[in-house]
């Protein structure tokens, strides 16, 4: 089986006021942190946004930015698979995930519907940017869109047969606010 994983990366952090990869926590920063949880289940990982200027670099690791630049998600999403087309399961990580690891480690085991699997929210919403996929569907819906990637992951996902793994609120926490972020004990220079 072919395996990939893909963090989503390509954001504006609009509402945190910074880009909200470089926080960190236990002193790492988010993308780091997510793209280790990600190698932890796939080989090889497409980061959808720009490679930053501090990057170690690792050869399993690839970056792609979505066209349009800020497209979203969708777009994102569709970038990173144009590099993977040989993809039988992908793994979709959003970046700001305060604890990728937690989300990882429950959709490595989770069963999955026919299409995959997504982590479901205490609010009981689906989150589709912590979930894994088989390939094939997930190319198909792209493919659906025609080009028109400025829409919302829910609606590319809803023609998606996926199973929901109900998930404790650590694993589906995401940072996108600077109350949230402290919170979970993020810590950055210019974080107020």
């Amino acid at each position: 089986m072919r395996r990939v994983a893909v963090v989503l990366g390509g954001g504006r952090s609009s509402r945190m006021g910074l880009d909200k990869l470089t926080l960190r926590i236990g002193g790492r920063p988010l993308l780091a942190r997510c793209v280790d949880a990600a190698l932890a289940w796939a080989p090889r990982v497409v980061v959808a946004g720009d490679e930053p200027e501090d990057w170690a670099g690792d050869s399993r690791v690839r970056f792609r930015r979505e066209d349009p630049p800020f497209g979203g998600p969708v777009a994102g999403i569709a970038a990173a698979l144009a590099l993977v087309e040989d993809a039988d399961e992908v793994l979709i990580l959003a970046g700001d995930l305060a604890h990728p690891d937690a989300a990882v480690g429950l959709l490595a085991t989770a069963d999955a519907g026919l299409d995959g699997v997504v982590l479901e929210d205490a609010d009981g919403w689906p989150q589709y940017l912590a979930g894994r996929y088989a390939g094939g569907p997930l190319r198909r819906a792209v493919a659906r869109l025609d080009g028109d990637q400025d829409v919302s992951v829910r609606r590319l996902m809803r023609a998606m047969d996926v199973a929901r793994l109900r998930a404790p609120e650590a694993a589906t926490r995401d940072l996108d606010t600077p109350e949230v972020a402290k919170l979970a004990g993020a810590e950055h220079p210019h974080l107020r």
